[in-house]
């Protein structure tokens, strides 16, 4: 195979297209799709705004002459070729909500200079536009391949993957697929994980807790309604005002993806923390937070007994990344990636175990086992060589606490869209902003095309892979 001018050919051809394929992921991130399934209508399972973003992604690849599938609203797939024995590209369409504090329109898809900031950018539409100019690239420059393309777009990867649960039970699966979510070069294992929810009676004191959007961030900001409690001294990043009689209280934290919340604050503890040391709480409503304290701040899952570490994947992590309060009843989420040295349900039954000793009740838990993909297999070698051949970058293939789509998908390897190492940013944007799930999301263009490169030959290696297994 004559990698350097499938390189060429690919390179030319993304050049030549930029600023077209700019637009399109500009379109795309303009739309809020965050998927709500308690909204759920017919042929929308996750909401008007994912039915709105898929129809929109769907119309753009007949634009381009693709054939298309819509998946029950599910999801959605342009294809190119044989659509019975395609490769895939496997991407989502939903985003977490956009949370506070950004300094750029969460929906605007700015464009400033080589950067385009907006919800969306990076996690994970610029996968799906990218896939669509990668299946124009090898229709309109002939770089052959034996297999066709099936671009799969998920409307859910983000509360839970219904999306790709419904898709691999009534749908035929890619040969193999490319997963581009996450970090280059290749992801051949994931960790496992745990989620659910912990109920407890909020007591008389608190009237209202809200903190979090979605399980799988670091909260940025939480507030409590606090009957009968007077202003109190607090620390950074609390603030407080008398409403109606009763205190308002809210705290600012740090977002972060629930993979990495070592990067992040949660203000949920924060502000159960800032109370319990104000000593304004008694009763119910004190042992409340003294447990919501003691869940939203063990990010190891040490005091919850759930504490693993392996040389592939790492430490466990567990977050809390939702907090409310209706009827009476604080409900906390709980959200861990678990070490593929552990055992998932044990670790399930132990933290259940560990929340009802602090007084709540455990309800909607679930599991997912590991991935794991041999490092040494042909579907990572394929990869590794397109990375290194455009980078010349040897980094050793990487394991994540990070789910992606491959959980569910046969022969599917997470590769990208983000390079490892310090990564250039938009002039004057705060150090805490720009990553997927914060505040000023951030898509750097020369590596979306330098990305595109990779992806191009890595399809070119999987196909040759693919068909010598096949053979």
């Amino acid at each position: 195979m004559d990698t350097q001018m499938i390189r060429q050919t690919a390179r030319a051809w993304l050049d030549a297209h930029a600023e077209e394929m700019i637009a399109d992921l500009q379109a795309f991130t303009r739309i809020r799709s965050v998927s709500r399934a308690d909204l759920a209508q017919p042929g929308a399972p996750f909401g008007p705004e994912c039915r709105e973003m898929l129809d929109f992604a769907l119309n753009r690849a007949r634009e381009m002459g693709f054939d298309t599938e819509d998946h029950d609203g599910y999801c959605g797939s342009a294809i190119s070729g044989d659509r019975k024995d395609a490769l895939g590209i496997v991407a989502h369409i939903d985003v977490v909500p956009e949370g506070e504090q950004w300094i750029y329109p969460p929906y605007g898809a700015t464009r400033v200079g080589d950067f385009l900031i907006g919800r969306g950018t990076s996690d994970d539409k610029n996968a799906a536009v990218l896939g669509l100019y990668l299946m124009r690239m090898f229709r309109e420059t002939g770089l052959p391949l034996k297999h066709g393309i099936r671009l799969l777009m998920g409307c859910s990867e983000e509360t839970g993957m219904e999306d790709m649960e419904y898709y691999v039970k009534h749908y035929p699966q890619p040969a193999a697929s490319l997963i581009p979510d996450s970090m280059f070069p290749a992801n051949y294992a994931q960790k496992g994980s745990i989620k659910g929810m912990f109920g407890i009676d909020a007591g008389g004191q608190i009237a209202g807790f809200h903190g979090g959007e979605v399980f799988n961030m670091v909260p940025p900001s939480a507030t409590a309604l606090l009957k009968g409690v007077k202003p109190f001294a607090a620390g950074e990043g609390i603030e407080m005002c008398e409403e109606n009689g009763m205190l308002r209280v809210r705290a600012t934290g740090t977002a972060a993806h629930a993979a990495r919340p070592e990067g992040g604050l949660s203000a949920i503890h924060r502000l159960a923390t800032a109370l319990l040391d104000a000593g304004v709480l008694s009763g119910q409503s004190e042992a409340a937070m003294r447990g919501v304290a003691a869940l939203s701040g063990d990010i190891y899952g040490e005091r919850a007994g759930i504490a693993c570490e392996d040389a592939d994947t790492g430490r466990s992590t567990m977050v809390c990344g939702m907090a409310r309060t209706e009827n009476g009843t604080l409900s906390l989420s709980v959200d861990c990636r678990l070490s593929i040295a552990t055992d998932v349900e044990r670790d399930s039954q132990t933290l259940q175990a560990y929340g009802r000793s602090l007084g709540f009740v455990p309800r909607d838990f679930s599991t997912t086992t590991p991935v794991y993909i041999p490092k040494d297999g042909p579907l990572i070698g394929a990869a590794q060589r397109a990375y290194f051949e455009v980078t010349g970058d040897p980094a050793e293939p990487f394991t994540s606490g990070g789910g992606t789509y491959s959980r569910l998908l046969k022969n599917a390897v997470t590769f990208g869209l983000t390079f490892p190492g310090k990564r250039p940013r938009p002039e004057g944007l705060p150090a805490t902003h720009g990553a997927a799930h914060g505040p000023d999301e951030f898509a750097y263009i020369p590596d979306l095309l330098r990305a595109a490169e990779i992806y191009a030959l890595a399809l070119c290696l999987m196909d040759e892979a693919v068909s010598k297994e096949d053979a």
